[in-house]
């Protein structure tokens, strides 16, 4: 044996664990409570426990003080974590085996009905709580297995449903097939007996088919008749919708042709009006309407309504078609549109009436351009303008016309419309040569009328706010800005002329507040969302609708498409809110964007968003309003707006932490525990933070707390409502302290139940199972407390001294009175062992030097006991009874009344 065996040997006789053992085990026990922690991390918590049990397997689990000592030099608080550790993931194992169980008696109660398929969904749920806590092949081998099912029993009821509809709609073919594969899932008696029911049927459904497809057949050879007959029958005997919708189809042919050829009648009767009816009726039954038009065409002709002749052509491709349109276009002197109608005819004897028709065109033509010159060379500008325009219509772009129209005619007529003055009928002309033309000029001119026009007339400032607006929108574009020839080479300000014309602006509104009030809160939500929307494009914009290439503001926007429909732009998806703006919720939406939600409240439309930007922007003013309230401390009124919102809340952080903050702030002013209650619920439901979460899990266990004390409920009840609150907020203090203290009572109360049948090993057995710090340590507490009184009454003897300190340190090994009270009991029990093998002199020596002077009178007195009654009884011998009284003595050399009895027994 070397040197280290032998100190190895040596510490383990005296210190009860040898020295080298721990020195090599600790790096292993290190490496294995790492490994035993990254396992549990990924979930495999069976593998961990095995690996921490191994490694604490080694390590007593009642070590004596230098063991305690030794192995916190060497692992520090490494055993105490990895055992903690190790007693969690069992209680999680616990856990999840428990729900794993659940699952399986679940399962157990599943008939195999293919219709059942709650209780598969519910053993899916609870296998999938179980594999949240722990990892294993098997229940996901379980979760799959049940889920393979559950699709399975949907896949039936999905294949049954539709053989159903099919029966039910009397196409049994269909039914028994798709039955067929139901049946390959499950078979069942009901699924036997809607097959056999189906097959009945689909003899019948056969001779149903056979007529249907003769029908079909008669109907392509135009045997009508004949079909019908035969459907009726048919149909009378199997009453179906595909040969009941043909059925009607022909009647509906029959019954357009017997009208077509009364239109024939009365067309040739000369009774054109009862021929249109009977043509326009007859061509609603008819599949193809081209006869019916062209005969509308024909009657509209011979009436010379060209124009009702033209739309009953329209669309048809025909060459009839064409030959009649043109006619009526050339009736109408349209001759260019005739002549393109006639240039598609192939038709021979077309040819001399297409050159007829080339040459008046070009005569009128030439009679159009000399009008247009005399009107001009007579100053009738307005005249002129009107033919240009009409030319142009007729024989289409004409350079010449139009070079004369643009730059002579209509610049004459704006400057002779500008010199009147008259500011009313030049804003009108502005707003329309606008409407018709929407340029960076027309827009200019519009926005200079209306601000001299609203200069005399305050009810016009709605029109100048949307048109000065619009054009600030496009103030660097405007042409009237580049190269103003005063400013040299400085660049034109584009800044300080938006700010100058909106200042002029609000002055203008303004003025309108000290007459009517309603009128001045009108315009300023008017121009609030022009301006917003101006924030919103930019100064050189980007985004935004435009008409042409000119950005238009909301307001604009909406006056715009009331005079005239158009394709216009779209803003980008991105940009929302400005989006927003020119739907019917944009005032709303602007006054929200600058603080002013008591006015969006009032300016928020009052019918239902139908699309999908006008429900943000609902869910958008709703937000806002619902801030409001929060603000105002009235938080019950905040509660449908946030539910409104509630998509967009939940998407937008921002918004969150802002009502966060003032559900906080809200939180100040309440007083009462019942609406504490209602509020937090409420804060819960709208965004469901962290605070939200702590506030209601407080007050929830508040209300729990408060059925306890009124005995409302018991104290398992309220336990299994603080579990249910727990879910709210996991890691809640208060929830939890409140468990713990419940969990504490329900443990104190079994635990008095063994003290009152004076079974203290059961009390302590229950303490350890209940796993319950504070109940170990209050048992701990009354096992030392029963200790320390029975040593100072010596009422306990050896073995029941160290039954009392092992159970107070199992439950409670870091208490230090616990820790030096076992210290004794051990002594005491080796002190004990010793006297029951009648080594006296051993068992006196080791009281003698024990560092607790407790433990030297308690064998001291120990041993005066059995002297006293030994005497008493007569059953020592002498020699007996002087060794007892001596060792009495040695340990208890300051007792008087023994050295007393030892001097009287030396005089014997």
């Amino acid at each position: 044996m070397n040197l280290l065996e032998i100190i190895n040997q040596f510490t383990k006789n005296i210190f009860g664990i040898g020295i080298v053992d721990a020195w090599q085990q600790a790096p292993q026990t290190k490496q294995a409570s790492q490994k035993a922690a990254e396992l549990a991390q990924k979930k495999h918590l069976r593998q961990a426990i095995t690996i921490g049990e191994t490694a604490l397997a080694f390590w007593s689990k009642k070590p004596g003080f230098w063991e305690r000592w030794l192995t916190q030099l060497l692992l520090g608080n490494l055993l105490k974590q990895l055992t903690q550790q190790t007693q969690e993931w069992r209680k999680q194992v616990a856990t999840a085996n428990k729900l794993a169980a659940n699952a399986k008696n679940l399962l157990k109660q599943d008939t195999g009905d293919p219709w059942e398929t709650q209780t598969l969904a519910n053993a899916i749920n609870i296998y999938q709580r179980c594999s949240k806590i722990l990892h294993d092949e098997r229940l996901l081998q379980a979760i799959n297995r049940c889920q393979g099912e559950l699709d399975k029993r949907q896949q039936f009821q999905g294949l049954v449903q539709q053989a159903q509809s099919q029966a039910e709609n009397r196409y049994f073919k269909n039914a028994i097939a798709i039955y067929s594969q139901a049946q390959q899932l499950y078979s069942t008696q009901a699924l036997t007996e809607a097959i056999a029911n189906a097959t009945a049927q689909a003899t019948e459904e056969a001779a149903f088919e056979a007529s249907l497809q003769r029908a079909r057949q008669g109907e392509r050879e135009g045997k009508l008749r004949g079909a019908i007959a035969l459907l009726q029958s048919a149909v009378a005997k199997f009453p179906r919708t595909d040969g009941q919708d043909l059925l009607n189809k022909l009647q509906s042919i029959i019954k357009g042709r017997e009208l077509y050829r009364q239109g024939l009648a009365a067309e040739k009767a000369g009774d054109f009006k009862t021929a249109i009816s009977l043509y326009e009726n007859a061509q609603y039954l008819l599949p193809d309407v081209s006869n019916c038009r062209i005969r509308l065409a024909l009657v509209a002709i011979k009436i010379q309504d060209w124009g009702q002749a033209i739309s009953y052509l329209e669309g048809l491709d025909s060459e009839q078609a064409a030959y009649l349109r043109g006619f009526a276009y050339a009736q109408q002197q349209n001759l260019q549109l005739a002549y393109r109608e006639w240039q598609s005819l192939s038709s021979k004897n077309i040819a001399p009436q297409r050159e007829i028709l080339k040459t008046l065109s070009q005569r009128q033509r030439l009679l159009y351009l000399q009008n247009i010159e005399q009107l001009v060379k007579a100053e009738n500008l307005p005249q002129a303008k009107t033919a240009s325009t009409k030319f142009i219509e007729k024989f289409g772009y004409d350079s010449l016309v139009e070079e004369n129209l643009q730059q002579h005619i209509q610049p004459r007529l704006e400057i002779a419309v500008w010199q009147s003055a008259n500011w009313e009928l030049i804003s009108e002309q502005a707003e329309k040569d606008w409407m018709e033309q929407p340029n960076i000029i027309t827009l200019h001119n519009w926005a200079v009328a209306n601000y001299y026009h609203a200069q005399t007339d305050s009810s016009k400032l709605s029109h100048l706010i949307i048109s000065l607006a619009t054009a600030l929108a496009n103030l660097h574009q405007d042409i009237n800005l580049q190269d103003v020839p005063w400013l040299g080479n400085k660049s034109v300000d584009f800044a300080a002329i938006s700010a100058q014309l909106k200042h002029r602006l609000e002055a203008m509104i303004d003025i309108v507040k000290d007459s009517n009030l309603h009128d001045y809160f009108n315009l300023r939500d008017t121009w609030r969302l022009e301006s917003v929307a101006l924030e919103l494009i930019g100064k050189t914009p980007v985004n935004g609708v435009k008409i042409n290439d000119i950005f238009v503001t909301p307001g604009c926007y909406q006056h715009y498409i009331s005079g005239k429909q158009t394709s216009l732009n779209k803003i980008d998806t991105s940009e929302k809110i400005l989006h927003c703006l020119y739907t019917t919720w944009g005032l709303a939406v602007a006054a929200c964007i600058v603080g002013d939600s008591q006015r969006a409240i009032k300016l928020k439309p009052t019918n239902q968003a139908n699309s999908e930007l006008k429900i943000f922007a609902q869910q958008f003013v709703a937000y806002h309003e619902g801030c409001y309230y929060l603000q105002q401390q009235t938080w019950r009124e905040a509660i449908n707006p946030f539910k409104q919102a509630q998509p967009q809340i939940q998407t937008n952080q921002e918004w969150q932490e802002e009502i966060d903050r003032l559900c906080s702030l809200q939180r100040r002013n309440i007083s009462e525990n019942t609406e504490h209650l209602a509020f937090a619920q409420f804060w819960y439901d709208v965004i469901n933070s962290a605070n939200a979460r702590a506030y209601l899990a407080e007050y929830k266990a508040e209300q729990v707390r408060e059925e306890v004390a009124n005995e409302k409920i018991t104290k398992q009840q309220a336990l299994e409502k603080l579990e249910r609150i727990k879910l709210i907020d996991v890691e809640n203090p208060i929830v939890l302290d409140l468990m713990q203290s419940i969990e504490n009572a329900i443990a104190l109360d079994a635990i008095k139940v063994f003290f009152d049948k004076n079974d203290l090993e059961g009390a302590v057995r229950y303490a350890k199972q209940n796993g319950q710090t504070k109940v170990k340590n209050i048992v701990a507490e009354i096992c030392i407390d029963i200790l320390i009184d029975g040593f100072k009454t010596r009422k306990l003897g050896f073995r029941d001294i160290y039954e009392l300190g092992s159970w107070a340190y199992e439950l409670s090994p870091e208490n230090p009175t616990v820790q030096e009270m076992y210290i004794i009991a051990q002594e005491v029990q080796e002190i004990g062992n010793l006297i029951k093998r009648d080594r006296y002199e051993e068992a006196v020596r080791h009281a003698q030097y024990s560092q607790y002077d407790g433990i030297r009178y308690y064998v001291g007195d120990y041993f005066m006991m059995i002297l006293i009654k030994g005497i008493e009884n007569n059953a020592l011998s002498s020699y007996l009874v002087h060794q007892l009284c001596r060792w009495a003595c040695e340990l208890c050399p300051d007792n008087t009344d023994y050295q007393a009895i030892r001097r009287r027994l030396n005089g014997f």
